[in-house]
């Protein structure tokens, strides 16, 4: 785990998105978690950092993609955590339902993707709306950026001005592995109409720290980063 500002940590070796973790009033939140096999990693790398698996307070999932919460059950079981998402995620979360796709082609290789990533049903404990804050890291405010999936999320904490934006924004393209903020990939979302209209809500906050679902965390100057993605002034 590598501390990337006080008290927010990224997990390190993953092979597939950036799992969060958070410390906070004694405790510890998880954003995302990962494939399955990113299970025991994760584990490890807390009681490395000396988080004990009984302080896990939260687990929140950004979206209900199985490359961001195919470890969802098992850590779940493993731990008291309280599962955290938008409630229109709840369904596909609970009953291990893919989301509908773009296309019949989008379809088949998320229905292939599930079976070999491990999508396992989990109970959601606390669902969310827009607005809704969530006690941890001195309150962190969900902001309902649908788009990519009908539920996904992002959340903001407006002291530290940090931003963690699921697979709404990219900072890397996770088929070239190209590095560079980008708008979510189209093959892979519901409505890229709509979530370029999430990003546009962005540019009303505050942000020097972006921490993506896809890429390197963006720790200056974030938001500057972003409106220039909008404005199409982006390198």
């Amino acid at each position: 785990m590598r501390e990337i500002l006080e008290g927010v940590y990224l997990f390190e070796g993953l092979s597939t998105v950036n799992v969060f973790a958070l410390e906070s009033d004694g405790g510890v939140t998880l954003i995302d978690t990962g494939t399955r096999g990113s299970v025991d990693p994760i584990v490890k790398q807390l009681k490395e950092q000396e988080f004990d698996l009984s302080k896990l307070k939260y687990i929140v999932v950004t979206h209900a993609h199985v490359d961001h919460m195919g470890g969802l059950a098992e850590l779940a079981r493993r731990t008291d955590a309280r599962v955290v998402a938008h409630r229109a995620e709840v369904p596909f979360i609970e009953q291990g339902q893919s989301l509908p796709a773009a296309s019949p082609f989008i379809s088949a290789v998320t229905w292939v993707g599930d079976r070999v990533l491990t999508r396992e049903a989990c109970r959601v404990d606390m669902p969310v709306d827009d607005g809704d804050v969530i006690e941890v890291l001195g309150g962190l405010q969900v902001l309902h950026t649908p788009g990519h999936t009908p539920g996904s999320i992002c959340l903001y904490q407006p002291e530290l001005r940090v931003l963690f934006c699921g697979d709404l924004l990219f900072n890397k393209n996770p088929v070239t592995g190209r590095k560079g903020l980008r708008h979510t990939l189209a093959g892979v979302s519901q409505d890229v109409s709509q979530a370029r209209e999430s990003v546009n809500r962005l540019l009303d906050l505050a942000i020097e720290t972006l921490c993506p679902g896809h890429g390197e965390p963006i720790l200056k100057n974030a938001g500057l980063q972003i409106q220039a993605l909008v404005s199409g002034s982006a390198v």
